[in-house]
């Protein structure tokens, strides 16, 4: 891949350096803030060579790209030269609670490669005094325990750094404040179970903060405005020294004394809750960590997890979610694997071959862009596999004793008592997954339709109507990769003008969502339609949406079904974009949109289902 010549072709489509407030990257995807939204062509950046796919998450622009990500993070950077942070919009972005995912998730992004790597040594360390009987007092053990451990240890100052960078306010005042949570009389206090010490009157309490991260974001965040106030305040000649010297003054005691423990209790609630849920049943919670793995990574939510399990590491001294999660890293290695074996085409073959690699190493987007969203017997199969894979793994108790990567290759970390639970459940999830897409095969062939005089919308074929009257989009234009892709099945998308919605055909109410925002449908012809209204309004749990008919109601063409308060979904932070999804397109030719563009009402000709 070239990565100059791909990073020439995505700014112009992202809307060139002056629509770029910044640019990063994790793992596998390219990150960007933009100023203006609709000077990004997210249709055009999927199809450069190279990259996976492009989406919105919370605001940010993720171009997936893989294990070349970096080469191209660099090329993209060194065009674009130094971007002005006073371009940067002023409008204030509107704070939702989805946001914090993407919060926690953008201050880990950068620290990730380091706790990663000193993670590994941290195995290797294991392997050598366990395994191979290494004496844990040498010098080469005590050494490689340093490096192993500092990260982990010192964690708050490399949180600190990068949150100081995600809430821009100052970097070294927040690296003070870590300083303060790790200093000796705290540290020791804690390990001597101390009472509290003092400061005019405010009690300080002694918490472990070696290895936390929730207590020290917290505390940069409100640095942040403290910061800000102060520095008004201060008069230009002598803010490099009297703005330091008192915001310090002011913070520093109410971390120490509120902020910091505050947080601490919280971290504790998180573990505690995640714990306890683990406990209900370990086996039931490994086949759903295993299961939807894959899922969670593709809503970019998998780096905001790595919170709980950095403070489970903290807490409990072993995390029980990164095997699991594992387990849905070579359930997707089986299934692209297998895929490159039983694809007819060339074409998939081969990208079931690379991305069977990528996924092997615990890159995963490309298998999931490739394969998984792609062949529905993959999809499947990885949920199956992982989901056992998963199961045994919490059954009997797989850990990991620091933060890594989800693959094969982070093995030395769960080398703990239950080691052979992984090495079986990465057996089983591979294996399972494997036999799968083996045995129902995949259906990659394009299909020879004969040809025909009649009109493809001719009577014989069934009509769909709109069930919402509005603005008609393409499924590419969703920022949903599931609908997007077409994974769920084929259709439209409508952002509606208007609160009503009715039925589009004659038939039954076969599902209503107990979140009221989806309504499943089956017509009277068999065609099964799923009406979703908002994108991620599941979260509204209900809120703003009435339902007008029951499950199993029969209903006719143009009947109202469903109310929803489009002014308080938006007011909400919600995007009401609707797509209208033939969720059995399988089982039809084609599935045909009357028009892809333009004003559509309620009662026109939607969709036409080709026999």
């Amino acid at each position: 891949m070239d990565a100059n010549k791909v990073a020439k072709e995505i700014i112009p489509l992202v809307g060139g350096k002056d629509n770029i407030n910044d640019v990063f990257h994790c793992v596998t995807r390219l990150r960007m803030h933009v100023k203006d939204t609709k000077k990004v062509n997210l249709k055009k950046i999927s199809q450069i060579s190279g990259v996976i796919g492009a989406q919105y998450r919370s605001g940010q622009l993720q171009i997936i790209i893989g294990s070349e990500v970096e080469d191209i993070y660099s090329s993209v950077t060194k065009q674009l030269g130094d971007l002005n942070d006073s371009s940067k919009t002023n409008q204030k972005e509107k704070f939702r609670f989805s946001n914090l995912f993407e919060i926690i998730a953008s201050i880990f992004l950068p620290v990730v490669p380091a706790l990663a790597g000193a993670g590994m040594i941290k195995g290797l360390v294991t392997i050598l005094t366990t395994y191979m009987h290494a004496d844990p007092k040498s010098d080469l053990i005590v050494v490689l325990s340093i490096v192993g451990d500092c990260v982990f240890y010192f964690l708050p100052f490399f949180v600190a750094w990068s949150a100081a960078k995600k809430f821009e306010t100052d970097i070294p005042c927040s690296l003070a404040l870590a300083g303060c949570l790790l200093y000796p009389v705290m540290t020791d206090g804690f390990l001597k179970g101390t009472s509290p010490m003092h400061f005019l009157s405010m009690p300080i309490p002694f918490f472990k903060y070696a290895g936390s991260s929730i207590p020290i974001i917290l505390t940069v965040l409100v640095l942040k405005y403290i910061f800000k106030w102060i520095n008004k305040l201060i008069p230009k000649a002598l803010r490099m020294i009297f703005t330091p010297m008192m915001v310090l003054l002011v913070i520093a005691p109410l971390t120490l004394a509120f902020i910091a423990p505050l947080a601490s209790y919280i971290a504790q609630g998180l573990v505690a809750i995640v714990k306890f849920f683990y406990g209900l049943s370990p086996l039931v919670a490994g086949a759903v960590v295993g299961g939807t793995r894959l899922f969670v990574v593709m809503t970019g939510m998998h780096l905001a997890l790595g919170a709980v399990c950095i403070e489970n590491i903290n807490q409990l001294g072993y995390d029980f979610l990164l095997p699991m999660n594992t387990m849905g890293t070579m359930a997707l290695f089986g299934a692209c694997l297998a895929v490159a074996i039983r694809a007819k085409s060339e074409k998939n073959k081969a990208i079931g071959g690379s991305t069977a690699l990528s996924a092997f190493l615990g890159i995963t987007e490309p298998g999931i862009y490739g394969v998984f969203v792609k062949f529905k017997t993959a999809m499947l199969a990885t949920v199956i596999g992982g989901a056992l894979g998963g199961s045994i793994v919490g059954a009997f108790g797989g850990r990991a004793t620091a933060y890594v990567n989800s693959c094969i290759l982070s093995l030395p970390v769960f080398m703990t008592k239950n080691f052979w639970a992984v090495c079986v459940g990465m057996a089983v999830s591979t294996v399972t997954s494997f036999l799968v897409v083996m045995i129902l095969g995949v259906k990659d062939s394009e299909k020879k339709v004969p040809v025909q005089k009649k009109d493809k919308f001719s009577d014989e074929n069934i009509i769909i109507n709109s069930p919402i009257e509005g603005q008609l989009k393409s499924l590419n234009d969703i920022d949903d990769e599931i609908f997007a892709s077409g994974a769920m099945g084929k259709g439209v998308a409508i952002t509606p003008t208007n609160n009503l919605i009715v039925s589009p055909f004659s038939g039954v109410i076969k599902t209503i969502f107990p979140t009221k925002h989806a309504i499943g449908l089956i017509s009277d012809t068999g065609i099964q339609v799923v009406i979703h209204v908002g994108i991620d309004t599941a979260n509204l749990k209900g809120k703003y949406f009435e339902t007008l008919v029951k499950e199993n109601d029969h209903i006719e063409a143009g009947q109202p079904i469903l109310k929803a308060d489009l002014a308080k979904i938006i007011e909400s932070g919600y995007s009401v974009i609707s797509p209208i999804i033939v969720v059995n397109s399988k089982d039809y030719l084609d599935v045909l949109p009357t028009k892809t563009t333009g004003e559509i009402k309620k009662g026109e000709k939607l969709l036409t289902v080709l026999k």
